[in-house]
């Protein structure tokens, strides 16, 4: 190999998506070290997404056992129920 072909290959640019597309990291030929290329906006929105119903899956569980809790998710639950009601 040539120091021009050597050159070349050093300048190249990795490009790789962990989760085919919406998050894509680039690095340098042998190296570990990425960075942030691009990430699509709505993947963030998702994710706040997913973790809220997991906060909730929580506070649903512990609920049982918090009776100040508990009552707060009754209110929650009428104020849900009249809400989606026709009026």
């Amino acid at each position: 190999m040539t120091v021009s072909n050597i050159s070349k290959i050093t300048e190249l640019t990795i490009y790789e998506s962990p989760d085919g597309g919406r998050t894509v990291y680039a690095r340098r030929p042998g190296s570990n070290h990425r960075e942030l290329h691009l990430k699509d906006p709505e993947l963030e929105k998702e994710l706040a997404d997913m973790k809220q119903q997991e906060r909730w899956q929580f506070i649903l569980a512990e609920r049982k056992n918090n009776s100040e809790l508990n009552h707060i998710c009754e209110q929650a639950e009428l104020l849900y129920e009249l809400a989606k009601k026709p009026q």
